[in-house]
């Protein structure tokens, strides 16, 4: 997971041309330098992978001037740094998109505001930054006026009663546009860097494979695409979409209950445990969803991940879980949190009749409003 995160950072920064799998390119990087206290660089070569090990070269200027050759595969992420290790200041680094053909540096005054032409990448992530700026801008300014609201005063439960549909729509929009900017530019190594993202935002791994496949056959044969894909199947297992693995656990009494046993319901299958605060707290909404919807054919299926069966019938007793309840006591070792992936709680999977996953970590009012939609009122 480590490996998709790099790549969203990198995925709202630019788009470029792809080298089809196993045909280096060349590049040629010139830059001109009018600061005199900058007399050498570091010029390092990262990845989109984990496993490989940056390509660290140390540039000499002479006479303000540097030039950097080489070939490449495929786009990768590159850094000019002062510092050796370009993590150590941020703001003595310039960072982009390494592509073929001649690119221009240009130094004026800190490396940070160096400027880079002469690249389509740099072109295009100009685009997409410039793109996607209208939604961050909104989604910022959310955030100042909650911050504003807090130190007024008012509760965080007021303002996220507030805020949370302004900062759903903002961020809707957002996915639509990204969305789009995939289907309007196949060849662009963005868009593949994109998927990864709008899939997770959505927890839908199916309509990623669509995504994927409307790319261009260059960027589709690349290694990165490859290993997008591999982990776009890792999630389709509990991705929107997919019938919800089966399996049995223990419930109070030790008897096994199968999570199918419960089809013909909406069942909110839902990991939690006693000794999880956050668990705690999200109950008192999960418990006001089952007393509305239960008569109309909804109901909830705990996974505990507990490990003592006292604190865990406590809990339950005490936070008025008054629905099927199942756990192995294994805590983070429970089989059932291993098929479903589960790393963090609370988390929780919405199932329909037919044992679909139709909604993923629905909490707060964010569940009531799926339920009313599933179960809208009648005149």
């Amino acid at each position: 997971m480590r490996f998709f995160k790099h790549i969203i950072y990198f995925s709202i920064l630019l788009v470029c041309p792809l080298i089809s799998s196993g045909q280096q390119a060349s590049y040629s990087i010139n830059g001109t330098v009018s600061n005199p206290e900058i007399k050498s660089l570091y010029f390092t070569e990262s990845s989109f992978f984990n496993n490989v090990k940056p390509k660290v070269q140390k540039v000499n200027i002479l006479d303000g001037k540097f030039n950097i050759k080489g070939d490449f595969n495929e786009p990768v992420p590159v850094f000019l740094s002062i510092d050796q290790d370009f993590k150590k200041d941020p703001a003595s680094t310039k960072q982009f998109i390494l592509d073929s053909g001649n690119i221009s540096v240009l130094i004026n005054g800190g490396l940070n505001d160096a400027l880079i032409s002469g690249s389509k990448a740099q072109d295009d992530m100009q685009r997409l930054s410039s793109g996607q700026a209208p939604y961050f801008e909104k989604l910022n300014q959310i955030g100042k006026d909650a911050e504003l609201k807090s130190q007024s005063g008012i509760s965080p439960d007021s303002i996220a009663a507030l805020y949370r549909i302004p900062f759903r729509d903002v961020n809707r929009e957002l996915l639509e546009f990204q969305r789009s900017f995939v289907k309007e530019n196949p060849t662009a190594f963005a868009s593949l860097l994109l998927i990864p993202s709008i899939a997770g935002s959505k927890f839908n791994f199916f309509e990623a494979d669509s995504l994927l496949s409307g790319l261009s056959s260059a960027i589709q044969n690349s290694s990165t695409a490859k290993l997008v894909n591999d982990y776009i199947d890792s999630e389709k297992k509990t991705s929107i979409g997919a019938i919800a693995p089966d399996f049995a656990l223990s419930d109070t009494s030790g008897k096994a209950i199968p999570l199918s046993s419960l089809k013909g319901k909406y069942v909110l299958l839902d990991f939690w445990a006693a000794w999880c605060g956050p668990c705690r707290q999200e109950n008192p909404n999960v418990v006001n969803a089952y007393k509305q919807f239960k008569d109309k054919g909804f109901t909830v299926f705990g996974v505990s991940l507990d490990r003592d069966k006292k604190s865990w019938l406590a809990a339950i007793r005490e936070d008025n879980l008054n629905w099927q309840h199942v756990s192995d006591l294994k805590y983070w070792g429970s089989e059932a949190a291993a098929l479903y992936k589960v790393s963090s709680i609370p988390r929780n999977f919405l199932l329909d009749p037919n044992g679909k996953i139709i909604g993923r970590d629905l909490r707060g009012p964010d569940l009531l409003d799926r339920l009313n939609e599933l179960f809208p009122l009648k005149n």
